[in-house]
């Protein structure tokens, strides 16, 4: 039956491959145009050279002067810098977005800020292309709207997942829309291709190809429906570069089993925007010479012609805009294998960061996403400087005038097609938008429905009769323990709900070892203990206390949550997450009480904790500290938050049923010599797997 609904998932995928419409009918129109408009030809025309590489760049501005940028007519200096060029676009994440109006009312002032910059000459104002990367789940930089459950959990839903993800696109889209935000820079497409160093962790919807390009397809229909651009990241999808130093040792043969077919999905559905990866492949690219003159290592992808113009141009045949991984990143400073940089100078100055720029520019890339933040008056002059240095590069030949001129034929391109051209404003609508936007972002029926998402997603691994976990009088004694004292959110939201819901006695004691409380009553038929055993602060710490220990070894069943991130060595005897879960394992065997673990990000642990009673997997480790019953200040709306482990506790204790299925496959963990642990061939847990 599992490999039958797999068949029929992948099937599906390669119907919707072969389909007429993906993302909208606008963008599938604009794939079979042959040339600009006569109004983006027109406009092209009408700029200078300046005014062209303006449009080729994507500044932030999360800070200046160390404050965040929440309001700007609070930083003058910042408004009179944005309005010397008119910047293709600008990208706003958490630093910016406190709560709805306030984000509404910043985005707001930023387009009418633009509308009255002084390089706008003979081509008139060019709205911004205002970005954020709002994939849900561990990412989500609009911190005032509706988390999501994450791309895993939707590819946990299984049967539910092409519906769950375009969902989640169209609330995301409403939501971002209403904010003033018109680029999603999302979703990941990536393919985990290696569990040792997986890189985007959860951040995916599978590490199987066509399911990701399946499901970033129907979220990019979601976003659609609300005139949001997708962009789909990160180009070729082996790995994003997230963690430094990274290489992805993959061939092209192998490649193309992996990210390749995905991106050919999306590409030939109509995908409109490409973000290319800062990962390197060195039995792909070829080497290139260091700054020290004798090195050979490789560039990122996003600084490689084989990869965006061979690949991603010619092979693909991607006509679309595409843009940088963020170029402050050091992936773009130094080589990964020798450790040393790419270009001359200190990285960050003018002199090196126009080296980077160059090689991004004739590598085939359209738009420079954050080569440096806009957040002081040096960044001012940098970007003065930076913009005529380009020019410099275009009128000296070292750039063709043709790369810039093709670029920003499809930035403008890009613009008309959505509408962006005509949003010119002097910002009189603004309480028009905060009105709209406060019963829009972050509403009650988005949140239902991440939660119902979430509620499709909770997979059941292993079950040895522990669960469900009902409250009788063989099982009155609880505890959990949490990863951190943040777990502390979700546990006890969780509790209350189960109150009013009646699954649990409302005089139930409860005594929390995180906050010092304790509630209910001393003569509860139900006890349960909260806790916590890992403290991140100060490099981490292992806080698992005396009275965390006596609880867990008085308990008839421990609920333990792990968040193991991404990468093999957070799996060793040595890491102090598991040392803090092994310990309650250890205990609660001790006790004879029933030890579950709730994973609660890639689901990697359970190959680590095999002895588990019962393992059930959330998929979202994000979004604890958030509780969704307390209105955002200042707002109607709650803020974003995790769906998913309240879900999962809920669901233990029989509330829910734990319909999802795992969306990778989990092999067997074998232990060394040495006693280090490695991933097997055997597989522990196939793709699609459950137990319930």
């Amino acid at each position: 039956m599992m490999m039958k609904k797999v068949f029929a998932l992948i099937l599906s995928t390669v119907v919707l491959f072969g389909s007429v419409s993906a993302f909208d009918s606008a963008a599938s129109a604009a794939q079979e145009a042959e040339t600009a408009s006569g109004r983006v030809e027109q406009l092209a025309e009408s700029m200078t050279l300046e005014q062209k590489i303006a449009q080729m760049l994507m500044p932030a501005v999360r800070f200046w002067n160390e404050n965040s940028v929440t309001d700007l007519s609070e930083v003058p200096e910042l408004a009179e810098a944005l309005r010397r060029h008119q910047y293709g676009g600008l990208i706003v994440d958490g630093s910016n977005i406190k709560e709805t109006e306030q984000a509404v009312r910043l985005i707001s002032d930023l387009q009418a800020n633009n509308a009255m910059s002084t390089d706008a000459g003979d081509t008139g104002v060019i709205p911004y292309l205002v970005s954020s990367d709002v994939e849900g789940g561990a990412v989500n930089r609009l911190t005032s709207g509706t988390r999501g459950t994450g791309s895993m959990a939707i590819g946990a839903s299984w049967e539910n997942a092409e519906e769950n993800a375009r969902t989640t696109g169209r609330m995301f889209g409403e939501e971002m829309s209403a904010l003033g935000v018109n680029v999603d820079l999302g979703p990941c497409i990536d393919v985990i291709t290696d569990l040792a160093d997986p890189g985007m962790s959860t951040r995916v919807f599978s590490d199987n190809p066509e399911i990701n390009a399946q499901l970033g397809l129907a979220f990019g229909e979601g976003l659609g429906e609300s005139g949001v651009i997708t962009c789909c990241k990160h180009f070729p999808g082996a790995g994003d570069g997230s963690d430094f130093p990274t290489s992805i040792l993959l061939t092209r043969e192998q490649l193309e089993e992996e990210g390749l077919r995905a991106y050919r999905g999306v590409i030939e559905s109509g995908a409109e925007m490409v973000m290319t990866s800062a990962t390197t492949f060195p039995l792909i690219d070829e080497k290139v010479l260091m700054a020290d003159g004798l090195t050979e290592g490789y560039y990122p992808v996003t600084l490689s012609p084989y990869f965006v113009t061979e690949m991603l141009r010619e092979d693909l045949g991607f006509d679309g805009v595409v843009i940088t991984d963020a170029l402050e990143m050091m992936q773009f400073i130094k080589e990964p294998d020798s450790g040393l940089p790419f270009f001359t100078g200190d990285s960050h100055t003018v002199e090196h960061d126009l080296q980077v720029a160059e090689k991004a520019i004739n590598a085939g890339c359209d738009i420079l996403l954050i080569p440096l933040d806009i957040n002081c008056s040096e960044a001012v002059k940098y970007y003065d400087d930076y913009i005529s240095g380009l020019a410099g590069l275009v009128e000296d030949g070292s750039i063709d005038q043709s790369s810039i001129d093709e670029s920003v034929e499809r930035i403008l391109s890009l613009k008309e097609r959505h509408g962006i051209l005509d949003l010119v404003t002097d910002g009189s609508d603004v309480e028009e938008k905060v009105e709209a936007a406060l019963e829009t972002v972050g509403s009650p029926a988005h949140h239902e429905a991440e939660q119902e998402i979430a509620k499709q997603a909770i997979t059941l691994l292993k079950n040895d009769g522990a669960l469900p976990l009902t409250l009788s009088s063989q099982k009155t004694n609880i505890v959990f323990a949490g990863r951190t004292s943040r777990d502390n959110t979700p546990i006890t939201f969780a509790l209350n709900q189960m109150m009013q819901n009646g699954t649990l006695a409302e005089n139930a004691r409860i005594e929390n070892l995180i906050t010092g409380e304790t509630t209910g009553s001393e003569d509860a038929a139900v006890k349960i203990v909260i806790g916590c055993y890992y403290d991140t602060q100060n490099g981490g710490e292992l806080v698992y206390s005396d009275e965390l220990s006596a609880a867990v070894k008085e308990a008839d069943a421990v609920i333990c949550l792990s968040a193991i991130g991404a990468g093999l060595e957070l799996l060793q005897d040595d890491s102090l997450p598991v040392q803090g879960v092994e310990r309650a394992l250890s205990e609660a065997k001790e006790a004879g009480a029933d030890f579950i673990l709730l994973s609660a990000n890639l689901p990697v642990d359970a190959a680590r904790f095999q002895d588990a009673d019962a393992i059930v997997c959330a998929y979202l480790s994000a979004g604890y500290g958030t509780d969704p019953s307390t209105p955002t200040a200042g707002a109607k709306n709650v803020g974003a938050f995790n769906a998913n482990v309240p879900i999962a506790i809920r669901a233990i204790f029989g509330e829910f049923a734990m319909p999802g299925r795992l969306p990778i496959n989990i092999p067997a963990l074998i232990k060394g010599e040495d006693g280090s642990l490695t991933y097997g061939e055997e597989l522990l847990y196939e793709r699609g797997f459950s137990a319930s």
